[in-house]
């Protein structure tokens, strides 16, 4: 090769790796995680406001009494509900997107602006506050008010029950994470009709609609009511506001941090009981669900091996699904097939399952007759079983 050919060669490769490296980061981009949270900060030279700089917390005192709030970060609600949160599409945390990426955004979004309140009586016969009322109130202007958890406490229209009834499918398995969203805010959401009386403190969750990406600065308003009268109804009412900055963090994950994550992550098989067995005689234990359910766990360890492999190379999602198989006389397995599915979405998976399943062996039956003191009767015959299984991913060290 002549020197004036290898100069050309030399340009050429110059011109052309920008391109390449372009053209690479269109097909690969990086992996981005946004982190939008709020920062109380206190702008006000009332005495009565404290800040916890370890804990994210700022309080207001009322005599000896304390009111404290503080942000909840997107881990921090996934942390409520760990198991909840790590199932893609159909995490149940009601008060977050778990670990589900907008494909439209490509990050995981806030579903919600989320508080949690806590009022520490200490020298006032009862305190209590109306979660219902509180007022988020933004620097462009906007006031967004609270969500309740059911549909007749919302004064101002904001519950949970309506927001998931209007995202809520038809299936069973929609009216199922409907039913645990709710039953999870009921748990988490602070009480309409909380009285914290002296010497008892109290914590609970007010939520708001996610914010708009151009606001700044937001107050958290609500009324404290700390005495009351003979009739029980309010005496002397405080207004409390708290003052916060929003924040946005943007990480780029590398390949050893995400590597670290998937080292953590496991895998659990959840193995209840049979939807449907078929032929089974009466009073035979090695056909009945008990029989089917030690039999499946005796190959959730190969289940989870064919879970978590593909799992950690992004070719299958958390969730569901419906096996059915026929279990012969010998105790052998036919007929093995996958009926259902939720969530799951890698062929390849169902088909380690299936090769998992056909490995079973169970006791083998026989023939017994119709008359006579034995306990099981009749002629023994294959045995038709349809079983859901779970599969669900957690954090090592989390639980």
């Amino acid at each position: 090769m002549t020197k004036h050919i290898k100069q050309k060669v030399i340009i050429s490769f110059i011109l052309v790796l920008p391109l390449c490296l372009a053209v690479s980061c269109f097909l690969y981009p990086p992996d981005i995680r946004y982190s939008s949270y709020i920062v109380p900060v206190i702008t006000s030279d009332d005495q009565a406001y404290s800040f916890d700089e370890e804990t994210n917390t700022i309080m207001y005192d009322i005599g000896e009494s304390t009111i404290a709030v503080r942000y909840m970060k997107e881990a921090e609600l996934n942390a409520l509900f760990p198991e909840e949160s790590l199932l893609g599409e159909y995490s149940t945390n009601p008060y977050s997107y778990g670990n589900w990426t907008d494909p439209n955004l490509g990050y995981i979004p806030n579903r919600f602006t989320v508080f949690e309140v806590s009022i520490i009586n200490r020298d006032f016969a009862k305190m209590k506050i109306d979660p219902s009322e509180a007022i988020l109130m933004t620097d462009l202007g906007e006031t967004y008010h609270s969500y309740t958890t059911s549909i007749p406490a919302a004064k101002y229209g904001n519950s949970f029950e309506n927001y998931y009834k209007t995202i809520r499918g038809q299936s069973g398995n929609e009216f199922y994470r409907y039913e645990m969203r709710l039953g999870m805010v009921r748990g988490k959401n602070y009480g309409l009709d909380e009285m914290i009386f002296r010497g008892d403190s109290y914590s609970g969750l007010v939520t708001f609609d996610p914010l708009r990406p151009e606001v700044n600065r937001v107050r958290l308003s609500f009324d404290v009511v700390y005495r009351f009268d003979a009739f029980n109804r309010p005496s002397d009412t405080m207004p409390i506001s708290f003052n916060c900055e929003r924040k946005i963090d943007r990480i780029e994950v590398t390949r050893e941090m995400r590597l670290a994550e998937l080292e953590r992550e496991k895998v659990r098989v959840g193995l209840v009981d049979p939807r449907q067995i078929i032929n089974n005689r009466v009073n035979d234990t090695a056909r009945n669900a008990r029989a089917f359910t030690t039999a499946l766990q005796s190959i959730s360890t190969e289940m989870e091996q064919c879970f978590i492999s593909r799992y950690r190379r992004d070719e299958v999602d958390p969730g569901n699904l419906v096996l059915s198989f026929t279990v012969e006389t010998d105790g052998t397995i036919s007929s093995q097939n996958v009926i259902e599915v939720t969530g799951i979405n890698s062929e390849n998976f169902m088909n380690c399952i299936l090769d998992v399943v056909r490995e079973i062996k169970l006791d083998p039956i026989e023939d017994m007759p119709l008359v006579g003191s034995n306990i099981v009767k009749g002629p023994a015959k294959a045995v038709n079983v349809i079983y859901p299984v779970e599969f669900t991913v957690f954090i090592q060290g989390e639980e």
